[in-house]
This record gives C-alpha cells, sequence and structure tokens, in this order.
C-alpha cells in the first residue's frame, strides 16, 4: 500500500517523488530486495504491470478517499528523482522543508 501520510495527516509537510517510468523500470528490476515480491520476465512486462498497479492504485484511492493522489497540488514538494542521487533528493527535501517550517 502507498504511503498517504500527505493524506492523513493535513498539516504536514508532504512530498511526492516522481520519477521516470523507464528509470523505475531499470529500478525496479536492479534491486534485489525487490526479487522476492515482484517478479518480471521482461522489462516491458515491468513497465507494464507497474503502470497498471499505478493506474489501479490511484483509482482506488478515489473511490475510497475522495482524493487523487496523482494531483501535484496536494503536496508541499515535487521532486523528481530520475536524474539525481538519494543524496541531492535528500537536500531537496530538507532546504524546501526548513522553508515550509518558516511559513
Amino acid at each position: 500500500m502507498q504511503n498517504f501520510g500527505w493524506y492523513a495527516v493535513p498539516y504536514s509537510f508532504k512530498v511526492y517523488l516522481k520519477v521516470d517510468i523507464d528509470v523505475a523500470v531499470k529500478r525496479a528490476l536492479e534491486d534485489n530486495a525487490r526479487k522476492n515480491t515482484e517478479s518480471y520476465s521482461t522489462i516491458e512486462e515491468a513497465k507494464e504491470k507497474i503502470l497498471y498497479r499505478h493506474k489501479e492504485e490511484t483509482k482506488r484511492w478515489i473511490e475510497e478517499y475522495g482524493v487523487n493522489r496523482d494531483d501535484m497540488s496536494n503536496y508541499d514538494l515535487v521532486v523528481d528523482t530520475t536524474k539525481i542521487t538519494p543524496q541531492e533528493v535528500g537536500n531537496q527535501v530538507i532546504q524546501a522543508y526548513k522553508k515550509w517550517l518558516e511559513n
């Protein structure tokens, strides 16, 4: 299940981490920890399953909670992680969070 703290805790700093689907697929295929829970025969199959799961989860959120988790206006910060390191992601989050606290 996706984290929905941004919805459950309205007065919080909300971050959305996004990534290009092709990079997401590559990361999923290279993640040894996922091999026990997710199995893909091909890159195309992985992409199809990831996109399908995202679509279905988004639909479920709209039906169950009445919110669209893909609406970027729900978040205080949106970070595209496609071409940056985890350290850079963390730095962006910390900087934006500090600014958010000032307001």
